[in-house]
């Protein structure tokens, strides 16, 4: 397994912890597994289509400025 590239993980971890879940329930609330939750924060998977949607309305459901958002700014 190679790596990704870009900071995603770092985000995704950021977001998960601004909502005070672990990686459990996170995955349990993307509907996803807690191994995808684990691959994506250490940067060895990227989330797929449908997985970015659930990730952008949960962003939106705590309004939080979405991780997928490039131009955000840190709070």
């Amino acid at each position: 397994m190679t790596k990704t590239k870009d900071d995603f993980g770092a985000r995704v971890k950021e977001l998960r912890e601004q909502l005070h879940l672990t990686q459990e329930s996170m995955a349990e609330s993307l509907g996803v597994s807690f191994a995808t939750v684990n691959r994506w924060e250490n940067g060895w998977t990227a989330p797929s289509k449908l997985a970015l949607r659930q990730i952008e309305l949960l962003c939106k459901q705590h309004h939080i400025t979405p991780v997928t958002d490039d131009r955000r700014t840190a709070k």
